[in-house]
């Protein structure tokens, strides 16, 4: 290391060479935009120390340089961070050493590697090599340093710590005419400092508050959707944002009056953004929809927009077509009058002339085996429907003991209850055979069942169809007059025919009459007489046909 005044002006240029190449790899980087500001790092490094070689320690008096004294260190560095914590840095350092007879002078630009892990939020340790052109007087020499230290971070954009620094000069082997120079071997300038570390950087949340992330020319700080470029529609009142269009229906919020419903296919001219209304979504508009809360479905009343057609009485035929708007049909609808029911006027099953053959409308039939089909009265009854069952005025006897059915008058009843069934072709009847109390309840209940099915069987032989008829015994079971009196018990030996309904289903008891109460006044048959074998003859009657 020599001593005298060295060429600043050729130093500064070779340092802005550094810089300028430094400078340019880094604008060649792909991750050039705003956030390279964060990456970049202002370092000033300064310090005290001494020469190390002996050759440049020794007093001049003595053949050395003389510079035995403390020596001053002060680098300017300017870093940038590659990835985590490796840094590419330039620098520009001055080392001063006073002697007895001048100042010797080492100006240095140089590049180099800095390593500065982050250690938790404490600061960064570091430890850096830099290689350059050292400066020194009329000479330039090849130049090394390295450092080690740990700056604390004081704020989140200054860090500030101790450092110490090693650095060489490396002594010339020939001078500027090419001759040998017979140096001595610790010629080389070796020196140390100890000192203090300044670095200033820019936060990154700060860099990322001047970027603007989705490139709307809204910058971040400013920018309420940073990730959503406000477009072609900006919201006047969220800058950075573009106006909202929540029910994707091409109308935007702040003229939208049904935001979170589609416009759709057919929009209200009179609420922009809003689909005509249509509350029972029928496709005819509530303005329109005379029935707006009821869909028109498949049969639309042409005269009623948006209604369905009315059917009051539930029978299957629209009012507009139903004669009997307020009257069902019925099971027998009248051939003449749409929607009404084939008339019986005097409801004895039979339906009027001309429709049926009924030549008495008003005079119901009475049902005593003749004639029981041409809807006129013809001597006495011998069954009438009566509330929920079909009563028979006469009694249906059985062989005694058995369950086979006797005498031509049983025969008779059991044909005006066929006639009454073949008028009333709706109804379903449950035939309840009943025992008194005398003799064993099991016997009783298996007699009683055997003659219900025994007369079932009869209307079944007759016309009436299986399913319109039930058979059921009850035995002693279901009493009418409680009591073990002779007129009790004769009371009790019945059958009963009953209209099946969802109030009578078969297979209950339908006896319901208070105690004391006789036959005719609930409508079953008077009491079963049980007839030896032979009386009437012992004949069975054959029921005559009609």
């Amino acid at each position: 290391m020599s001593r005298g005044s060295n060429p600043v002006g050729k130093s500064t240029a070779k340092f802005a060479g550094v810089v300028a190449a430094i400078a340019a790899v880094l604008s060649a980087a792909p991750d050039a935009d705003a956030q390279v500001i964060s990456r970049f790092a202002l370092r000033l490094e300064g310090g005290v120390g001494t020469m190390l070689a002996e050759h440049q320690r020794t007093a001049t008096t003595s053949g050395g340089l003389g510079y035995d004294g403390l020596g001053i260190q002060g680098t300017v560095r300017l870093g940038f961070t590659i990835v985590g914590p490796l840094v590419l840095q330039a620098s520009l350092a001055n080392w001063w050493f006073p002697t007895d007879g001048d100042t010797g002078r080492v100006l240095a630009p140089m590049g180099g590697l800095r390593i500065e892990p982050r250690i938790g939020t404490v600061g960064r340790l570091f430890v850096d090599g830099n290689v350059g052109w050292a400066f020194t007087g009329n000479d330039e020499r090849l130049t090394f340093d390295a450092g080690l230290g740990f700056e604390f971070a004081a704020t989140r954009w200054l860090g500030i710590g101790p450092a110490l620094r090693v650095g060489m000069v490396f002594q010339d082997s020939t001078d500027a005419l090419g001759q040998v120079i017979n140096a001595p071997n610790d010629s080389n300038a070796l020196f140390w400092s100890g000192g203090l570390s300044l670095t200033l950087r820019v936060p990154e949340d700060e860099v990322a508050a001047v970027r603007d992330t989705d490139n709307d020319g809204v910058m971040d700080p400013d920018d309420q959707c940073v990730d959503t470029p406000q477009g072609d529609h900006p919201d006047p009142s969220r800058p950075g944002c573009p106006i909202a269009d929540t029910d994707g229906d091409g109308v935007y919020d702040n003229e939208d009056l049904c935001v979170n419903e589609p416009a759709g296919a057919t929009p209200d001219p009179a609420r922009r953004g809003c689909p005509i209304s249509d509350r029972d979504a029928d496709g005819v508009p509530d303005a329109e929809d005379q029935c707006p809360t009821e869909p028109q479905g498949a049969s639309p009343d042409p005269s009623r927009r948006g209604c369905p057609r009315a059917d009051t009485d539930h029978d299957g035929v629209f009012d507009d077509e139903d004669q009997c708007v307020n009257e069902p049909a019925g099971a027998r609808p009248s051939t003449t009058r749409r929607g009404c029911p084939a008339p019986d006027a005097d409801h004895d099953g039979i339906i009027d002339q001309p429709e049926g053959p009924d030549r008495c409308p008003t005079q119901p039939e009475t049902f005593n085996g003749r004639d029981d089909e041409d809807g006129c009265p013809d001597g006495e009854s011998l069954a009438v429907t009566e509330g929920n069952s079909i009563r028979i005025l006469q009694q249906v006897n059985f062989r005694t003991d058995r369950d086979q059915i006797v005498g031509r008058q049983s025969f008779q009843v059991l044909d005006s209850v066929i006639s009454i069934l073949r008028a009333m072709s709706t109804l379903r009847v449950d035939v309840q055979g009943h025992t008194d109390d005398r003799g064993d309840a099991a016997h009783n209940l298996d007699l009683s069942n055997r003659r219900a099915l025994s007369v079932r069987r009869y209307l079944v032989e007759h016309g009436i169809t299986e399913d319109r008829l039930e058979g059921h015994g009850f035995g002693p079971n279901c009493p009418l007059i409680p009591g073990g009196s002779r007129a009790a018990r004769a009371a009790n030996r019945r059958v009963q025919f009953v209209i099946v309904t969802a109030e009578t289903p078969a297979g209950r008891c339908a006896n319901a009459a208070p105690a004391g109460s006789g036959p005719a006044a609930i409508g079953i048959t008077t009491p079963i007489e049980e007839t030896p074998a032979g009386r009437h003859g012992g004949r069975r009657h054959r029921r005559r046909r009609h």
